[in-house]
């Protein structure tokens, strides 16, 4: 699951969500999972012992940088989101797929999108994109899915075989 990666995201649009959109080509080694690990809690004996440990869910994010400007055919770099100020408005579905289609990818449901813009006389302008991914809400049957489906992806832009919900 390593080397260059390719990034998709689709609009989710209630139960559904629109076409995949590709991003273009990220910056060597700027893509990144964030993860912060849960909450501990300590139930606590007299004398300072502990009895029990308990860890709340860890919560998830990922960040890829983006440089704007030109590409080598002389179009403009474009981004599959329209945003103002760093704000991105809506839920997105999430897709990076890895250089090795089959070794397994990150597909997130719902994640909210926000972006920062830097410059340097070294990089030119780049844009750093970060995906703050949403926990599912639990199955009709009580269970919980995972935040992350590791699965491997082998269309990025393929639609989802079936609506969400």
């Amino acid at each position: 699951m390593w080397g260059k990666a390719l990034a998709a995201i689709a609009k989710k649009n209630g139960a559904t969500y629109g076409e995949f959109k590709q991003f273009p080509e990220m910056v060597e080694n700027s893509l990144q999972l964030n993860t912060t690990k849960g909450e501990k809690k300590e139930a606590k004996v007299e004398g300072g012992g502990v009895e029990a440990v308990k860890y709340a869910a860890n919560t998830y994010g990922l960040s890829a940088s983006f440089r704007r400007g030109k590409l080598d055919d002389g179009t403009m770099v474009t981004f599959p989101f329209e945003e103002i100020d760093g704000v991105v408005d809506g839920v997105y579905a999430l897709r990076v797929q890895p250089e090795d289609k089959e070794a397994g990818g990150i597909t997130v449901m719902e994640v909210i999108i926000s972006t920062e813009d830097t410059h340097t006389a070294a990089d030119g302008a780049i844009k750093v994109v970060t995906f703050d991914f949403i926990k599912p809400p639990l199955k009709a049957d009580g269970t919980q899915s995972p935040t992350i489906d590791w699965s491997p992806i082998a269309n990025l832009t393929a639609a989802f075989a079936t609506s969400a919900g």
